[in-house]
């Protein structure tokens, strides 16, 4: 089976986006997947110009010829795609929504009402395949991810994809700090591993895994009290 992952964290495997997504994809390695990462922003990739000819006249290849060249042809070898970033003004990182944009030339332009939805065909030579979305956000609330999840959710209605679920970390910078000072939080960690290694070896997650990897680590109030005395600190020093 193999495994497309793609960190679109500006901080990459440093940030906090990747305390989830590291132990999903070990997990998944060790379930027998062949797991490829890949980093946008170490990529270049053009924006799409809405100008169809990958729909019209060069079908599934784009004018641009950058690293999308090779990354299309691995999306569509992959088994399931892991789309992973942190919340950026409740959307995905910049790198992530040009790249995702640029996946239009995955379908075709023709289309077919399924569900009493309209949706674009698959080409061909993509397979079917699941995706997932690892996700952390700054905010304590969980509904902070309901915008980008209603995008993925809707994405994945085109061309033969199943929406496999979502590893969601809200308040996630305290989850690094809870570790680094030896606080009860392993169980969110290990709940990531033994997604993927389900996701691998059943084809669908628990959602009481999912469950745990969201839970609340801290009160709320005590959230707010400890990320605003973080930045009060840091701008007594920076000024």
């Amino acid at each position: 089976m193999k495994v497309l992952a793609i960190n679109a964290s500006p901080n990459r495997d440093k940030g906090n986006t990747a305390l989830i997504l590291t132990p999903f994809l070990e997990g998944m390695k060790e379930a027998g997947a062949e797991v490829d990462i890949v980093y946008p922003r170490d990529l270049t990739i053009q924006p799409c110009t809405g100008c169809y000819t990958c729909w019209l006249k060069t079908p599934g290849r784009c004018i641009h010829d950058d690293d999308m060249t090779w990354l299309i042809p691995k999306m569509r070898d992959a088994d399931i795609q892991v789309l992973a970033s942190p919340i950026y003004v409740w959307g995905v990182t910049g790198p992530m929504k040009i790249m995702m944009d640029r996946m239009v030339s995955l379908v075709q332009p023709f289309i077919e009402e399924s569900d009493g939805k309209m949706r674009h065909l698959q080409r061909e030579e993509t397979k079917s395949h699941q995706t997932v979305l690892v996700s952390n956000c700054g905010f304590w609330e969980m509904d902070n991810f309901d915008p980008l999840l209603a995008q993925f959710k809707a994405r994945s209605t085109h061309g033969n994809v199943q929406f496999a679920g979502a590893l969601l970390r809200p308040h996630g910078p305290v989850l690094r700090e809870m570790i680094e000072q030896g606080a009860p939080v392993q169980d969110v960690l290990d709940a990531a591993r033994e997604a993927g290694r389900q996701l691998v070896q059943e084809g669908s997650i628990n959602p009481s895994l999912l469950k745990t990897i969201s839970r609340p680590l801290i009160p709320k109030d005590e959230y707010q009290k400890i990320s605003n005395q973080n930045f009060s600190e840091i701008l007594k020093k920076n000024l």
